[in-house]
């Protein structure tokens, strides 16, 4: 994820502390949020953040997202430079997409549908 900062704070990431601490808006950069199957491809070189925006309502604020994944049979497996002997893969393999169902199975785990 790119996002582009403006002078309106609000974004925030998990620490692995389990603390929500503010990132401070610095325009014009650009803070970039990496996914998770960047992180399996790079055997966690790469972290993905969990964050999240909160507004004080004093300012709309948009956002357009867009996720760009790989083919759905698309292979995810620790690249090879990225493992070693002494830095073995911390994920087992998958694919793209099996890895998409997991994240939404588990990100939904408490979804039932309303029964008519």
């Amino acid at each position: 994820t790119l996002l582009l900062t403006d002078h309106n704070p609000g974004l925030q990431i998990l620490t692995k502390s389990g603390e929500w601490i503010d990132v401070p808006p610095q325009p014009p950069a650009l803070v970039v949020n990496l996914g998770d199957m960047l992180e399996r491809w790079t055997n966690g070189s790469f972290m993905s953040t969990v964050h999240r925006v909160l507004t004080n309502g004093d300012r709309d604020r948009y956002s357009i997202p867009f996720f760009y994944e790989p083919a759905f049979d698309t292979k995810v497996e620790c690249l090879e430079q990225c493992c070693s002997e002494e830095n073995p893969p911390k994920y087992p393999p998958t694919t793209s997409g099996q890895h998409l169902l997991d994240k939404y199975a588990a990100t939904h785990a408490d979804f039932s549908p309303e029964s008519s």
